[in-house]
């Protein structure tokens, strides 16, 4: 077996991988390959535009395999030179060393994962790593609280706090373990099955409920396991990204969170282990933020009492600092749930973020965020009916505190933003009543289905602010589909974003990878900005979609051929809310200093939100307009009774069409139908099929 030299990989979630061997002194050998990625479109993409051959490995699966010879540069060093394409990749010494030059931005990935008949050519696809330092981006506008880490940053925290990793992730993504491992794990599992005994739950919800709460210290998992380190590591970071080589939806992205949770809101183990082998763990990244989190917790370190959640925000502002980013908006949910939640979570950012500035540089502020629609992806979270009254309650007791800047409404876009014109009117009141620059960020625009939700949600906040009063900051987040620009209506939509003062933030990669856009040609973000509108660029969550900030804004470059002069629009207007953001703090904190008058920040929220309920509780105001109609009873005249008897086949190709994206069908799809004809049986099954109206 040859001896792997070192290895380096051309995209941040490590999917790329360049293994390198060291046959003589005169040259590598190098073998690239895409392990998580098993339709194989990747490689042979990567292949074609780059005029190199696959081949098969012992797996199955495509690699490529070619030779890099050695070279001596102007320091009489010996240097491999690693080209694809003709693009230089990377310097790689003789000592092991790598100067990466090059590497494939997530989105041109996920683009050649997709599909077969990969278009974009290679000087689109390998860019160069770098920006000019006076067009780069300071800030993160929009991003996620539990998608922002990276799956490494994650895995390390769950090495460092030694988490329990529950026995169904360890089945469902087939790791690996030890015979000690499975024998603890089946004596464990045998007692927690007569926990539930009794239970009501059957056949598979039953072992998953039995699974979920069977669990092995995660550090356990990789450091007494170390010959299955690699292949546990590449399986559990895979599961921390939306998916990779398919067409994710909404739902994807909920059940990557659910893994995520894991480590995000992790529960310690009780029975910790002596960490003294982590110099073993074989991902150079991972070995060296253990390491990092180690000293952190070390007596005496100003990070010795963090919680989990503290850490979480140390390493969001160190992998801010990494990226030059000065300021960040972090969208939170746990900063609208009554009670302890919330009242817990700013006691820790307010003990927590003067150390981490001080560490970093970075601030960081939150946007208290509000589901448009209750979470159903966790089948036993139970949702109050009132929740988006208890939601109004809290923030506007957190917003006291400097650190929260504003709302925000997330999750999936599938309804009229005008069903909570309610909530948003009580927000736009409040906004004005504090004066405290407080922000309304509203979800819109980020699929095709509702296009009017952008100048809906615009139009509700203008319309909710009384004559003479300044309206509200408002931002859109992603703002991607709208009327035509050049329509009337699009028109209309410039002059009110205009006049509003609204700011649309743009997040391309998750688009992306959401399969909300897979035609780049149609960004609207170049006739905003001609048009004078505010724009600004987020992540949408570094971690959960491969990037980072600086990936973002070279694929704004080199995808939709940004220039210097609109990034610097977009930089003037990072500068604004970075400068109201500031001026604001400082004025809310000397006003939570008097309000405090020697309670804890907890005590003070607690307080705030008691008050808050008692006064609305007196307010009968309905807060979600429900306008949706019954299908079956709208449609009853026009929906043909279906057999009882008879299996229906429903034909879903057009399940992603919308105006600008419909189903082709190609000679492939129409030889799977006849054979379909000729195969199923007329007595037994039958076609569900509707005609276009």
């Amino acid at each position: 077996m040859k001896k792997l030299f070192n290895r380096f990989y051309l995209d941040k979630e490590k999917d790329i991988i360049v293994n390198l061997y060291k046959n003589n002194e005169d040259e590598l050998e190098y073998i690239l390959e895409t392990p998580n990625h098993n339709s194989g479109n990747l490689i042979t993409n990567l292949a074609k535009i780059c005029n190199l051959k696959t081949e098969k490995n012992k797996q199955d699966m495509k690699i490529i395999r070619g030779t890099i010879p050695a070279s001596i540069n102007g320091d009489n060093e010996i240097v491999y030179i690693f080209r694809l394409g003709g693009f230089k990749i990377a310097n790689i010494y003789n000592d092991g060393g790598i100067a990466i030059k090059a590497k494939i931005p997530a989105i041109s990935k996920t683009l050649m994962s997709q599909t077969k008949h990969y278009n974009l050519p290679i000087e689109k696809t390998i860019v160069k790593s770098y920006i000019l330092k006076k067009s780069k981006f300071r800030t993160d506008l929009h991003t996620h609280m539990n998608a922002n880490l990276t799956p490494d940053i994650l895995i390390s925290l769950g090495i460092a706090r030694q988490i329990k990793y529950p026995l169904y992730y360890i089945k469902k993504l087939k790791l690996k373990l030890t015979i000690e491992q499975k024998e603890k794990l089946l004596k464990q599992r045998e007692k927690v099955e007569i926990k539930f005994e009794n239970s009501e739950l059957k056949g598979k919800f039953k072992t998953r409920r039995i699974d979920d709460n069977t669990f092995i210290n995660f550090a356990d998992l990789i450091l007494k396991n170390i010959e299955n380190a690699d292949y546990n590591i590449a399986k559990i970071r895979n599961s921390l990204a939306i998916l990779k080589d398919g067409q994710a939806v909404f739902t994807n992205l909920e059940k990557v969170y659910l893994y995520r949770y894991v480590f995000a809101k992790g529960i310690e183990s009780k029975k910790k282990l002596e960490l003294n082998n982590v110099d073993e763990i074989p991902e150079n990244d991972i070995k060296k933020y253990v390491k990092q989190m180690l000293k952190d917790h070390k007596k005496g370190s100003k990070y010795e009492n963090n919680s989990l959640r503290q850490d979480k925000l140390l390493w969001v502002a160190r992998e801010y600092k990494r990226q030059g980013i000065d300021y960040v908006e972090i969208a939170d949910t746990e900063l609208v749930k009554i009670g302890e939640p919330a009242a817990n979570y700013l006691e820790e950012i307010h003990n927590i973020m003067p150390k981490i500035e001080k560490e970093t540089g970075v601030k960081i502020r939150f946007l208290a965020a509000i589901r448009r629609i209750p979470l159903t992806i966790i089948k036993d979270q139970e949702t109050s009916n009132s929740y988006l009254r208890e939601n109004l309650d809290t923030i506007k007791a957190v917003a006291k505190s400097p650190y929260v800047v504003g709302s925000d409404f997330i999750g999936e876009e599938i309804n009229d933003i005008a069903e909570l014109k309610p909530v948003i009117e009580e927000l736009v009141q409040f906004a004005i009543k504090e004066n405290n620059g407080f922000t309304i960020r509203i979800h819109a625009g980020e699929n095709d289905s509702l296009k009017d939700n952008v100048s809906n949600a615009v139009k509700i906040v203008m319309e909710a602010t009384p004559k003479g009063e300044k309206i509200p900051q408002i931002r859109i987040g992603h703002g991607l589909y709208t009327p035509d620009l050049n329509s009337e209506k699009g028109k209309e939509l410039l002059k009110i974003l205009k006049k509003s003062g609204a700011v649309v933030e743009f997040q391309l990669t998750s688009n992306v990878r959401l399969n909300n856009l897979n035609v780049l040609e149609n960004h609207p973000i170049k006739k905003y900005l001609s048009k004078g509108i505010k724009c600004v660029q987020g992540t949408d969550g570094c971690g959960f979609y491969g990037s980072d900030t600086i990936d973002e804004q070279l694929a704004l470059y080199n995808l939709l051929d940004l220039n210097d002069k609109q990034f610097e629009k977009m930089r003037e207007v990072e500068n604004e809310i970075i400068y109201s953001s500031e001026k604001y703090f400082k004025e809310k904190s000397a006003k939570l200093k008097k309000m405090l008058k020697g309670k804890t920040i907890k005590e003070l929220i607690l307080e705030l939100e008691a008050e808050n309920i008692k006064v609305s509780s007196k307010n009968k105001i309905k807060l979600r307009l429900n306008k949706n109609i019954g299908a079956e009873k709208e449609l009853k005249e026009k929906i043909k009774d279906l057999p009882e008897d008879k299996i229906p086949i429903i034909i879903a190709g057009g399940s992603f069409n919308a105006e600008e994206r419909q189903t082709v069908i190609k000679e492939e799809g129409i030889k799977i139908l006849k054979k379909l004809l000729k195969t199923v049986d007329p007595q037994k099954v039958y076609f569900v099929i509707r005609t276009q109206s």
